[in-house]
């Protein structure tokens, strides 16, 4: 199972060390429980309430992305989203329910491809959403050409090896006045790479974007910028959180194939992912939001 320890990765590698991690039937098991809470929002939190734990603070971040993008653009029923990196669906299923839209997700696991669309049957909004495999490393299909009217991407931006490449063909796939929201995690802006050991010993990623990195990206790419929410005091929460997941669920885990052995590599890791953040907020997470200009707009 996926280790990446002193690894990170160039374009052309990066794609088959996301599969190892994420498209397993083990780790899928893995970060539906751990990082899901045992849904379908794999991703970090938001905190709320003082008994949120990382379900529901995933869910809460699902619900601001949803914020933001409805406050940069009206999305009405008949409009087309991409999801970019859709993996288990949350994403999807949320916009598709509180939209009416229509999500296309494009992602590298056909296993999670195969867990979105069963959780998508079961609420019955298969008809909205679908789900593609798809690398994004690689140019986007030509025919997505001004088809959609947003954007989204939760955490997998940190999987690309050329963000600026890639930002430039969603401005292509975006009609104009497209918005686009997308959450990554990050090295803080001044964070040295090494200090972000502890999450890339296990993350298949190519470097780690910072804050202003980001938001240069998207400028360059031929976004106008809009905002960037700054949501990096959640981190620390969430990456203790995920410990006493491992803790409390771990004899389930174990039944499903999980070993202690990978399971004891996760919390070394996330111990010193929350140690390190809790002294020197080295890494950053939060939700930028940019918009493909209109017809005529500068």
């Amino acid at each position: 199972m996926a280790d990446f320890v002193d690894q990170q990765f160039t374009k052309e590698e990066v794609a088959s060390k996301v599969l190892e991690q994420y498209d397993e039937q083990i780790t899928r098991s893995f970060y539906q429980c751990v990082m899901g809470g045992g849904g379908h929002d794999i991703h970090f939190g938001i905190y709320k309430n003082e008994t949120d734990g990382v379900k529901e603070s995933s869910q809460h971040t699902t619900e601001w992305m949803m914020a933001q993008m409805e406050w940069a653009k009206t999305i009405t029923p008949g409009m087309h989203v991409l999801d970019l990196g859709s993996g288990h669906g949350g994403g999807s299923h949320a916009m598709a329910q509180k939209f009416g839209c229509k999500v296309t997700g494009y992602n590298l696991g056909p296993g999670q491809n195969s867990l979105n669309m069963e959780r998508c049957a079961e609420l019955g909004i298969s008809h909205l959403v679908d789900a593609q495999v798809g690398n994004i490393n690689n140019p986007l299909p030509q025919e997505w050409t001004n088809k959609f009217d947003a954007v989204w991407s939760c955490e997998v931006l940190c999987h690309a090896g050329d963000k600026v490449s890639l930002f430039k063909e969603l401005v292509r796939c975006l009609k104009p006045g497209g918005v686009f929201v997308f959450s990554d995690i990050m090295g803080a802006d001044g964070a040295d790479e090494a200090a972000l050991k502890g999450f890339t010993d296990r993350n298949a990623t190519t470097f780690m974007g910072r804050p202003s990195m980001y938001i240069d990206f998207v400028k360059e790419a031929g976004f106008k910028y809009v905002t960037w929410w700054d949501g990096s005091n959640h981190l620390e929460r969430y990456f203790r959180n995920m410990l006493s997941q491992i803790a409390n669920n771990r004899t389930e885990m174990n039944a499903k194939g999980i070993s202690d052995q990978y399971l004891d590599n996760w919390v070394s890791s996330l111990t010193e992912r929350a140690d390190i953040q809790q002294e020197k907020g080295v890494f950053a997470w939060g939700v930028f939001v940019a918009r493909k200009p209109g017809q005529g707009e500068l």
